[in-house]
């Protein structure tokens, strides 16, 4: 069993830096990584994953999952689905505002989850429409007028409909456009549109002078509920364990309009050839592979699957290897998203790999990564940098993924993983588990 703190990796690496750790493989272990990896196998499950489009949350997604979780299962990995839910929304066909005796077009705005209806009553100003600012009671049966700010829409409006409001618009208190949420669907709701800052300033200045009656309309928004998996697989240590655990990642789902060999039938086939190779091997590290469901809508499996974790999970984490399009021509790539991803990008540099900043990766690579980096994982981004002229969405077929790109990437996947897991190489330090990462929203909650 290896022995716990065996290196210090605070002084083999300065963040920002991402100089290659210098952990030497032992030599018997570096040779079998560059042997074994069957680049036709890898292609194969290529070519069976991409034969059409995996949209999320349909029928051939949940397909691509399954034949992800029996190819797991021939291995010997322990394997579960892990389902989880979201919403989507529809945009309403019509929304609008009208003033009574005010001749004047208003740039009324959708907030997503909003709903459908028309009211008309008086104008009222409540504040931000926290609860103190609906208490004396003045917007029962009227419109209430709320600020941007200080707390999110979706308590505005419950607050609202729980002080008897009809519905509510809701003005924005900074410059610029806004694409505002009500995070999900309300379980108390009324009517919602959104204003630019300008207009709800003018009108909320005339209605603090004189009573107005508006007619607020929201028509045709429609909100769907969709039910997603993750797959979830994992190797328990066959020697003495470390307590320490080793993810490998991928996503099964692939854009409405293309059959995603690349992106990513291609990674899900990398992680799949990494755990055949490791399922013969001796281990002290639990393994888990996970293979994330709609990603593609808005990196939703990557978020069930962080929110799963417990924080004795995410300390027992030293390194996470997220691979997505890897199947065509450039460098392997790793991205490192943590100042804890050192050992990660280190030991996949050592495989080979190229390293670089993660703001050098494609935007929706980034995002894709976000969710498990925000949860405090020290995950690396494994990639090829797209290619000028590389197929577009409809053109991404199997046809166009190279075998052995395939195999060159899983050879560096299972030497670094390998490098962690292996009984004849150290354990590594457990890190702080800090979840201090940033995510940016792709909507405006608050």
């Amino acid at each position: 069993m290896r022995s716990a703190g065996h290196y210090a990796l605070g002084a083999l690496l300065v963040w920002g830096s991402l100089l290659p750790l210098s952990f030497a493989l032992p030599q018997a272990y570096a040779n079998q990584a560059r042997t074994g990896i069957d680049a036709e196998l890898l292609y194969s499950h290529v070519e069976r994953l991409a034969k059409t489009a995996r949209p999320a949350a349909t029928e051939t997604e949940f397909a691509a999952g399954v034949y992800v979780e029996n190819a797991l299962r021939s291995y010997g990995y322990e394997t579960a689905l892990q389902p989880f839910y979201y919403h989507t929304y529809q945009k309403p066909a019509s929304l609008s505002l009208a003033i009574e005796g005010w001749e004047r077009s208003w740039a009324a705005l959708p907030l997503t989850f909003g709903q459908n209806g028309a009211q008309t009553a008086e104008l009222v100003d409540a504040g931000y429409g926290r609860a103190a600012d609906f208490a004396s009671g003045a917007a029962r049966g009227k419109i209430a007028m709320v600020k941007r700010g200080e707390i999110p829409f979706g308590e505005k409006v419950r607050q609202a409909a729980a002080a008897g409001a009809v519905a509510v618009i809701v003005w924005n208190d900074r410059e610029g456009e806004w694409r505002a949420s009500l995070g999900e669907p309300l379980d108390m709701s009324v009517p919602v549109i959104g204003l630019s800052r300008e207009e709800g300033q003018l009108l909320r200045q005339r209605a603090l002078k004189q009573p107005l009656r508006a007619t607020v309309k929201v028509e045709g928004g429609v909100t769907r509920r969709h039910t997603a998996y993750n797959i979830i697989a994992t190797k328990k240590p066959t020697e003495a364990a470390t307590g320490q655990r080793v993810l490998i990642l991928a996503h099964h789902d692939s854009a409405a309009s293309s059959p995603g060999a690349n992106d990513n039938a291609s990674g899900v086939a990398v992680m799949l050839e990494v755990a055949r190779k490791l399922s013969e091997s001796q281990l002290d590290t639990e393994v888990q592979l996970v293979s994330f469901g709609a990603v593609t809508a808005g990196q939703r499996g990557q978020r069930a699957f962080s929110e799963s974790l417990t924080e004795q999970d995410r300390q027992k984490i030293v390194a996470a290897y997220y691979v997505d399009a890897v199947g065509r021509s450039g460098d392997v790539t790793a991205f490192a998203g943590r100042r804890e991803a050192v050992l990660a990008t280190g030991l996949l540099a050592e495989a080979g790999a190229q390293q670089s900043a993660l703001e050098v990766a494609r935007a929706e690579q980034q995002r894709e990564l976000a969710p498990l980096t925000v949860a405090g994982i020290p995950a690396v981004l494994v990639t090829r940098q797209k290619a000028a002229g590389e197929a577009d969405r409809a053109g991404d077929v199997p046809a166009t993924i190279e075998k052995e790109q395939l195999a060159e990437a899983a050879q560096m996947i299972f030497s670094a993983v390998g490098n962690i897991t292996d009984t004849a190489t150290p354990a590594y330090p457990i890190r702080s588990g800090q979840t201090t990462g940033q995510g940016e929203p792709e909507e405006d909650f608050q």
